[in-house]
């Protein structure tokens, strides 16, 4: 049994809830949460308890309020407990349950009818699933069952998941390393550069699978024309491109799709994340037609026990239609925010390299891993979250709600510029 002796001191100075401190807390449920895993978070100075959440904003069980900038990757993009997503959720629980994977209803029907007529292109048919990492092994197994063929080519520095298929793109290192031998046959390929993914491309791969922007690692956007290129190399070759929107996707790039972006029709689309509105657990791979021309008589080959339940689908179609309304004011509430960030980092070269932007989503260079650790630790001290690369402690990356108003541009700005001041040498 591991021992629990130094947790408590661990999380001591850390914020936590009246009446249950995070020492308490952990005291009492931490060993049921992997106390290593408490620790480490502890020693992070990441221990955070919830509170209630509301638009842009949450709180801590004592009552700080923090202003979310990160999102949960995209999760909360309409914001906490966004009233339009909530009310559909609360509807159909007053008459609804969750329903049952082997029939059919209209709230299922109206959800599948609007993703065919958002998605771009001939994508028109959708296969439920419930995680992100789920649907995109689903998009894996269509591809290899579709082609006969058995490679998959993903980016170098990805993340698409913690599950099989999913897990045998993930970047090495520790969040995969632990589980090999993986599912063979995935092949790396450099993430924008399009000469590499034609040396490696063949008659042989099943399925490319890209985000359109590499948003776990760096926010690295690839040059102009890059998707365009790999859609050609796709149908020279008769592989399916499958366009990972986990993150990209439900406005995140500005459009609608981050396919969208770069003008580009997948052979298949995976959205997770924000397609819940961060109310309910909700997933789905929308494919080309042809993707199941090998299903045949067997219409249950792929199925999930709680893939779209009917209040599922009444929540990610009211999700899907926000979203919609919102794209209008992302490009200059967009403009807005890239241009108070650019002015305060070109103040503090010495702290901050670089930034990229495409639509909503912003990277920040940071000198070292540990500025931008630092930084990322100020931010959390003035009450703002933002979240650091898995993979590269140097950046960091502000995923903004798309409901975020002016004002509270400005109570973001302010509080970087205070925690970079703070940062900056001396003299």
């Amino acid at each position: 049994m591991p021992d629990r002796r130094g947790v408590g001191t661990a999380v001591a100075n850390v914020r936590g809830m009246a009446g249950l401190t995070p020492t308490e807390f952990v005291e009492r449920y931490g060993r049921y949460f992997n106390v290593e895993r408490v620790e480490a978070i502890a020693g992070l100075g990441f221990m955070f308890v919830e509170g209630p959440a509301e638009g842009v904003w949450f709180e801590d069980s004592e009552g700080h309020k923090f202003l979310d900038m990160w999102c949960m990757g995209g999760t909360f993009s309409l914001g906490h407990r966004n009233p339009v997503v909530l009310a559909a959720a609360q509807d159909a629980l007053a008459t609804e349950d969750f329903g049952s994977l082997f029939f059919f209803s209209e709230d299922k029907g109206r959800l599948a009818e609007k993703l065919a007529q958002c998605t771009p292109g001939r994508l028109e048919t959708t296969h439920p699933t419930v995680t992100g990492a789920e649907a995109i092994d689903l998009s894996i197994k269509l591809a290899r069952g579709s082609t006969g063929r058995t490679e998959i080519l993903y980016a170098d520095h990805s993340y698409h998941g913690c599950t099989g298929f999913a897990l045998s793109m993930m970047a090495r290192g520790s969040m995969r390393d632990y589980a090999e031998p993986l599912v063979p046959d995935f092949t790396e390929v450099c993430f924008g550069d399009a000469a590499d993914l034609a040396s490696k491309i063949s008659e042989r791969t099943a399925a490319v699978v890209l985000e359109a922007v590499r948003t776990d690692c760096d926010g690295a956007i690839p040059p102009e024309g890059y998707l365009t290129e790999v859609r050609r190399l796709c149908d020279e070759t008769g592989a399916k491109l499958i366009s990972d929107e986990v993150v990209c996707g439900m406005g995140r790039l500005g459009t609608f799709w981050g396919c969208d972006y770069w003008g580009v029709e997948p052979d298949m689309l995976v959205t997770a994340k924000g397609f819940s509105g961060g109310i309910y657990p909700m997933s789905a791979v929308v494919t080309r037609p042809e993707c199941l021309d090998f299903f045949g008589e067997s219409p249950y080959r792929t199925i999930s026990s709680f893939a779209w339940s009917n209040v599922g689908a009444r929540v990610s179609l009211a999700a899907l239609e926000e979203t919609e309304r919102l794209l209008p004011r992302l490009g200059p509430l967009g403009d807005r925010l890239h241009a108070g960030v650019m002015s305060i980092t070109d103040r503090f070269p010495d702290l901050v390299l670089s930034v990229r932007r495409a639509g909503m989503l912003f990277a920040i260079d940071f000198a070292d891993a540990g500025t931008g650790l630092g930084f990322l630790a100020g931010m959390f001290a003035a009450g703002v979250l933002v979240v650091a690369s898995s993979q590269r402690g140097d950046v960091i990356k502000l995923y903004p709600p798309l409901i975020l108003e002016d004002a509270e541009v400005d109570l973001f700005l302010d509080r970087m510029e205070s925690v970079l001041s703070k940062m900056a040498p001396r003299g």
